[in-house]
């Protein structure tokens, strides 16, 4: 009885409604000019998604959420790492109590390099993208580019790179050198340059393999996921300016790092990274560029172990350095213009789709 009564009811609504709508078609036809045509398209109440929102809300949002989660999966990696690896929290944090013959400190820091991935970089970013956009992936940049040779010219622009970033890197060691200010600074670069020569120091094909996966994939997959799949998207919608957003992006992703020795680097090689996602409109440009970078380099550490043992030892000569910094500057910045010329990336079509839908279009 309960149940034919509600039946009888949504009836009578569905059918309160279809009225108005026949009304208010055959108002508006009445009142429309002669000659002039309207549709009345039917669409179903959506869920508000996060993109509707303003771009400073939506920024408060990821980073508190992202800080949330990471904050339960490290303190899930500070109680269940130790007992896995039988190595306490206090030793690990010193790193001149690693042994280069202990294999728990490895299966320590990969661990945490795992536990990074997931709860700050993949997990957040995936969440976000999903209550942002009824295509998370699509929002998130995970569609292909305007053309292939995006994925070429990217790569090819970070790997010509490397002879300014080597040179813009001895220019900022010469910035921050010689200042009691940052005593600190220093001991966070000698214990970041620590971990980087325990991990890369092993001359074995399985750990070269490893390191590979978790430092190349990883570093690829999370870092261009988090800052040029959400961050960036959101500066350059806060400030209407893709330039703006970009920079703004790779100062915090040179930062993030905490190595001060290498942030210009790093921030030439974020800028970098951000025009090719921008221009390309794909993510997995950025992606794949970023992988290749970083497994050349493991790579030819892995060649020239002598290359992270000496901490003054240089990819290229001192003598050459500077001839071919301008070189790879020009070279660079010819491909970032070919990526700039071949896109069909703009403003408008990028965020056409952030404001909420209306539940009637005449």
């Amino acid at each position: 009885m309960g149940a034919s009564n509600k039946g009888k009811s949504g009836s009578a609504i569905l059918s309160i409604f279809t009225k108005i709508k026949v009304f208010l078609k055959a108002y508006i036809a009445a009142n429309l000019p002669k000659g002039s045509k309207f549709t009345f398209k039917n669409r179903r109440i959506m869920q508000t998604y996060l993109k509707s929102k303003p771009a400073g809300i939506q920024l408060f949002l990821f980073i508190g959420l992202a800080f949330g989660i990471f904050s339960i999966f490290g303190y899930a990696g500070a109680k269940l790492l130790p007992l896995i690896t039988g190595i306490d929290f206090n030793t690990f944090q010193d790193v001149n109590k690693w042994s280069p013959n202990d294999p728990r400190i490895m299966l320590y820091i990969r661990g945490m390099l795992l536990l990074q991935f997931l709860g700050l970089f993949l997990i957040p970013v995936l969440l976000f993208g999903y209550f942002s956009d009824p295509k998370p992936t699509q929002y998130l940049g995970l569609r292909p580019p305007h053309h292939f040779v995006y994925f070429i010219a990217g790569t090819a622009a970070l790997l010509v790179a490397i002879p300014l970033v080597e040179y813009v890197g001895m220019l900022n060691k010469k910035m921050v050198t010689g200042s009691d200010a940052t005593q600190w600074m220093k001991t966070l670069e000698e214990n970041a340059s620590k971990q980087i020569q325990f991990m890369l120091g092993k001359k074995s094909l399985s750990e070269y393999l490893l390191n590979l996966f978790f430092i190349a994939v990883f570093a690829a997959v999370g870092e261009e996921l988090f800052f040029r799949g959400v961050l960036q998207k959101l500066f350059i919608k806060l400030t209407r300016n893709p330039w703006t957003g970009i920079i703004i992006t790779a100062i915090l992703f040179s930062g993030f790092h905490l190595q001060f020795y290498g942030f210009l680097p790093r921030l030439l090689l974020g800028i970098v990274l951000g025009v090719l996602y921008w221009y390309s409109g794909s993510l997995w440009t950025a992606i794949v560029a970023h992988f290749f970078y970083d497994a050349f380099l493991i790579t030819l550490i892995y060649a020239n172990p002598h290359l992270i043992q000496d901490q003054d030892s240089t990819l290229i000569a001192p003598a050459q350095i500077t001839l071919m910094a301008f070189i790879s500057l020009a070279l660079t910045l010819l491909l970032v213009y070919f990526m700039v010329k071949k896109s069909k990336t703009n403003y408008s079509s990028e965020y056409r789709n952030d404001d909420p839908p209306d539940a009637l279009s005449f």
